[in-house]
């Protein structure tokens, strides 16, 4: 998938995250999401970090505080501290806009706009999610190498083991199979446990221990 093609696809996931914020409205601000110590508002604002923060500023707060899991939690403090709506209207337009992540390119934001709309949405039991296109690609995104480095939280979370999407012919690795649909596969290999009971096969058991469930 080209640049155009991820640019395109990450404006229509931001603008179903808007949706989503729009329909909870400021009372649930602070309700929690599948991000571990992020809120409602905060993920929100972490959303607007491709569209506000390029990529040597982020490198800057990240040094600065000798840590890039602490510099994405300054900027989603900072970006989301406003009303929801005005988020919201800031991911609609220009929903395709923003900088290129130095590290991974527009496949980044792409990845995170399928992963962070469940984030927000699994919580509120609401069934809101991207096509199933956009999670097959996000799949290929996070077994790749640099993938792996920014989305698999735990090293070797995927390593021997045969992971197979029950709604597409997306496969990837060799052993014992971890099956569920993309969305579920793609969910627990960055580390989303409320996913964990979506997962069947041999090698899901493996899956809980290395997530420690």
């Amino acid at each position: 998938m080209d640049d155009t093609q991820l640019l395109a696809r990450t404006a229509d996931n931001r603008r179903l995250f808007a949706d989503v914020l729009d329909s909870l409205g400021e009372d649930h601000a602070h309700d929690a999401t599948l991000c571990t110590d992020w809120d409602v508002r905060t993920l929100a604002g972490h959303m607007l970090q491709p569209v506000h923060v390029p990529s040597w500023r982020f490198l800057l707060t990240a040094a600065r505080h000798r840590s890039m899991a602490r510099a994405c939690d300054v900027h989603a403090a900072r970006l989301g501290d406003r009303p929801l709506a005005e988020t919201a209207a800031e991911l609609r337009h220009p929903a395709g806009t923003g900088s290129k992540p130095w590290f991974i390119g527009w496949a980044g934001p792409f990845t995170d706009s399928c992963i962070h709309l469940r984030d927000l949405a699994e919580p509120q039991g609401l069934d809101v999610t991207v096509p199933r296109e956009h999670w097959q690609s996000a799949l290929e995104i996070i077994v790749s190498p640099r993938g792996r480095e920014s989305f698999v939280p735990t090293k070797g979370l995927p390593d021997g083991l045969r992971w197979e999407a029950t709604d597409s012919d997306w496969t990837h690795g060799d052993g014992p199979a971890v099956t569920g649909t993309v969305e579920a596969l793609a969910m627990v290999m960055s580390g989303r446990r409320a996913y964990l009971d979506r997962i069947g096969g041999d090698g899901a058991a493996t899956v809980r221990e290395r997530l420690g469930a």
